[in-house]
């Protein structure tokens, strides 16, 4: 097995954006998760899991907010993919995230 860590920063707009692609395929599969709202705007960011993210109408994360998904003793994380959306241009959002490939 191999481990895929990936930290870094997205800016997110008005306009839904992906953040993290669906695993499960091609042998992945989506460990953990972790997104902070880093922004210093005053912006929210608003994630959809397996749809297209719209402002306020979902996992609303407000300027320091956090959320995460991580692998259990019998929870695995969703493996879908996940967008978000940000309240006014200029969003930030810190992802750090764990894929392992068989």
């Amino acid at each position: 097995m191999v481990e895929f860590n990936r930290n870094e920063s997205q800016t997110i707009g008005t306009t839904a954006a992906v953040v993290s692609k669906e695993t499960g395929n091609n042998n992945t599969y989506r460990s953990s998760i972790l997104l902070i709202n880093t922004s210093t705007g005053g912006q929210q960011i608003t994630l959809a899991i397996d749809g297209e993210a719209a402002a306020g109408a979902g996992i609303v994360l407000y300027p320091g907010g956090h959320w995460d998904d991580n692998e259990g003793d019998y929870y695995k994380p969703t493996q879908k993919v996940i967008t978000a959306i940000s309240s006014a241009a200029g969003g930030k959002l810190a992802i750090q995230e764990r894929v392992i490939s068989k």
